[in-house]
């Protein structure tokens, strides 16, 4: 019993692969070249807001200072425009920071052999979320980051992600974060055709931005009557008399005289059609 229970174990042990990728090597220079780039916006932030808080710092004191430093962040919170703007912002940068760790440390693997993962070069907002576009390394695939979309919605808590790729070059892709559908709001989707079509004469006013809309109405029918059956002959009445085959072929053609013959391929046709 310890003999076999032991080369069960080994087997089980045998068959337990697991993949390893060892950490890229990559000089000092590389390494805060890389950490620039991902983090340009956040240390472009804080540079401009420590000039600021510096250039006010030496012109304002006491409630004054803080007044002027609150008020812009009062601004573009409170002006739906500025406000949109800096969430949609917001999203792509915390977009290319969620989805760089998703695919580090996903069940799925998106880097090559030598650890290195694919560049994210840049976010974009879009009317459904956002857009990022990214860039394979040599030994990973955009297969390979289409079976991650799973993990990279969930981490980028957004409801769907999507894999779209550039004919002209397998390697850049973009993968586009689904947070919102514009189709399931309640209110009506606004068309610019509704003013081209109120120019239109007789469709509606010139100036009327409302679409114009004609009632659906019903079609007019006009009822058939239903054949009659021939009902027998009453009784005492005389039978009715079945003409002869040489008056119903005077009668034909009596009826056909006044058509004009239809003549195809020097044959005449006018017999074959009613």
């Amino acid at each position: 019993m310890a003999k076999s229970s032991r080369g069960t174990r080994t087997r089980r042990a045998r068959g337990d692969v697991m993949e390893m990728w060892q950490t890229p090597k990559q000089s000092w220079p590389a390494l805060i070249m890389g950490v620039l780039i991902r983090w340009r916006v956040e240390l472009l932030v804080l540079a401009c807001l420590a000039v600021f808080v510096w250039w006010l710092h030496g012109r304002l004191e006491g409630l004054a200072f803080w007044a002027a430093l609150v008020a812009p962040v009062a601004v573009v919170l409170v002006v739906p425009q500025s406000r949109r703007f800096v969430v949609a912002r917001f999203w792509c940068v915390l977009d290319r920071h969620r989805i760089r760790t998703c695919l580090r440390t996903a069940r799925v693997r998106t880097m090559n052999l030598d650890g290195s993962l694919p560049l994210m070069l840049w976010a974009r907002p879009t009317k459904t979320g956002e857009r990022i576009w990214v860039w394979t390394r040599a030994g990973s695939s955009a297969q390979e980051l289409e079976a991650a979309l799973g993990y990279v919605a969930s981490a980028c808590f957004a409801r769907e992600a999507q894999l779209q790729r550039k004919r002209s070059m397998s390697t850049l892709v973009a993968i586009n974060v689904i947070r919102r559908d514009p189709l399931e709001k309640a209110s009506t989707v606004s068309s610019p055709l509704g003013a081209v079509s109120a120019l239109v004469p007789g469709r509606a006013r010139a100036g009327s931005s409302a679409e114009p809309v004609e009632p659906i109405t019903a079609a007019t029918v006009t009822p058939v009557p239903a054949p009659r059956e021939a009902s027998s002959p009453a009784a005492g009445s005389a039978p009715a008399r079945t003409p002869s085959p040489a008056n119903a072929a005077s009668r034909a053609q009596s009826a056909g005289a006044g058509r004009p013959a239809v003549m195809a391929g020097g044959d005449d046709l006018s017999d074959y059609l009613d």
